[in-house]
């Protein structure tokens, strides 16, 4: 009779167990992927064939927790964080990692910056946080690249509001400036991974078992081709087989300031380095949904994953 528990994590109360450790790695599984397909804008300076100037530019915003004048923000939440994201084609400008800041046209590296013109920049949200207030009318500006797609979990407020919404007429907000600030706004499209049911069987004489989970990826976008495209995408992936990152063992991507932890690449550097155990995606059931909002299209996807579990 086992009298104490099995399976568990190397961390612990405070470390990460099968949920989330499926939760994180198929978000970055995502964000990983969909980069490869070209879901993201670049934004750089004075350059006509990406858009206005004016991309660039950030705008300062308000934030409670830090000084009026803190915090300059972009086009939008979730800039790119990895390295080493190549797309093939000739004249294809790769994601990148935002390098600085420009404050009248003079640069200002964020690994080197001090005094007053040193900041952090902060990919979760899509911004800059100086660490002393900038003046309201300066331009300052950066090169940066942002997903195109939003991957969160549907424990997040985002989905929960987004749920509301489709029952209720809304209109996103594309503005290029604001406030409050834009980690608070919408952004579509955007896929939420829930972790639901599961069960297990035995994997073999003597002990181990099978872990089954039922992932469900929830897809709201603003168009029927987005919604339709990312259902299609999703579903493909039935029948794959790849390594999780052990959430245990890794350095987590951001600080706290949400900036990029020294050291950090990719995910795929993060399982190489630090696997965990194989996910196999044994079914996907993709399905449209119906919405009373007009301007709110709806998708769901779930994978039935297998991961197997020795000595439990």
């Amino acid at each position: 009779m086992a009298l104490t528990f099995k399976g568990i994590n190397s961390g612990g109360f405070g470390g990460y167990e099968l949920t989330d450790q499926l939760l994180y790695n198929l978000k970055w599984f995502l964000d990983w992927n969909l980069l490869l397909r070209g879901a993201y804008g670049i934004y750089e300076r004075g350059d006509i064939s990406w858009g206005d100037e004016t991309e660039a530019e950030l705008h300062v915003v308000n934030d409670a927790r830090y000084p009026s004048g803190s915090i300059w923000e972009g086009a939008g939440r979730e800039w790119v964080w990895e390295t080493s994201a190549t797309l093939a084609g000739s004249g294809t400008v790769n994601p990148f990692r935002p390098s600085g800041v420009w404050i009248d046209g003079d640069f200002y590296p964020s690994a080197t910056s001090t005094g007053t013109y040193a900041h952090h920049i902060d990919y979760l949200n899509g911004r800059v946080i100086f660490d002393e207030p900038r003046g309201a009318t300066e331009l300052v500006q950066a090169e940066y690249t942002r997903r195109s797609v939003h991957v969160g979990f549907a424990d997040e407020p985002d989905f929960r509001l987004l749920m509301l919404n489709a029952v209720d007429e809304f209109i996103t907000d594309s503005s290029a400036s604001s406030e409050p600030s834009r980690e608070h706004q919408l952004w579509l499209p955007s896929i939420f991974i829930e972790v639901k049911d599961g069960k297990q069987r035995g994997q073999q004489l003597g002990g181990g078992q099978i872990k089954t989970r039922f992932v469900t990826f929830h897809i709201f976008a603003d168009n029927p081709q987005d919604r339709n495209l990312l259902m299609d995408w999703l579903d493909y992936q039935s029948r794959s087989t790849f390594w999780l990152a052990d959430l245990n063992q890794i350095t987590f991507p951001f600080d706290q300031y949400g900036d990029v932890v020294a050291g950090v690449t990719n995910w795929v550097d993060m399982q190489t380095a630090y696997p965990w155990k194989k996910m196999r995606v044994i079914d996907s059931v993709p399905s449209t949904i119906n919405s009373l909002n007009s301007q709110l299209f709806r998708a769901r996807v779930v994978f039935e994953v297998e991961i197997e579990f020795g000595g439990i």
